[in-house]
């Protein structure tokens, strides 16, 4: 499978690059780099972006999506503020959100036989996104409906049963306390 974010990983390495070449930091062949880049972001907008859902999608060509996605922004591929983002933020909240917190991806993605609970760092990457776009009362608001899944001294599990707020998974979960720090 080609995977949408893994595109997005290799585009952001190769600008990354780009980037460092022009503050004199490496010498690479430059034309070559960004040719390589901009390839990746075109297989990026047209076969990781699903015009008919508005919203970039999981796979190349697929219909389902990845709360990882949300990470776009993060990386520089796409601002926050872009349409595309937004309704790809949209699409997220009504595909993959439940109480304020989001799924990483749609029941059946991963072969298990049970849907797993809500993903703390991806509701935090949802935060990053609102934040970034400017709507920062959304992104407050959000943020503190998400701390308010700590426990007593404010550690946070992998996942959250977003009926109950039960802490599920692995805890305390390093990768959730990254999306908070962040």
């Amino acid at each position: 499978r080609h995977y949408t974010f893994s595109k997005v990983m290799c585009w952001t390495a190769l600008d990354c690059l780009i980037k460092l070449h022009e503050r004199g930091s490496l010498s690479i062949d430059l034309e070559t780099f960004r040719r390589e880049r901009d390839e990746i972001g075109h297989v990026i907008e047209t076969r990781g972006f699903n015009s008919g859902l508005g919203s970039y999608v999981s796979e190349l060509d697929g219909d389902r999506l990845d709360a990882a996605l949300l990470l776009m922004g993060c990386l520089g591929y796409r601002p926050p503020d872009d349409i595309r983002m937004r309704t790809t933020f949209e699409r997220l909240q009504e595909r993959l959100g439940r109480n304020g917190l989001l799924y990483r991806y749609e029941e059946g993605t991963d072969g298990m036989p049970s849907q797993e609970g809500a993903f703390g760092i991806c509701s935090f990457w949802a935060i990053d996104n609102l934040a970034g776009r400017g709507d920062v009362d959304a992104g407050m608001h959000a943020f503190e409906h998400i701390l308010s899944f700590s426990n007593d001294v404010g550690l946070f599990a992998e996942e959250i049963d977003p009926d109950t707020g039960e802490a599920l998974g692995n805890f305390p979960q390093a990768f959730t306390h990254v999306g908070l720090v962040n």
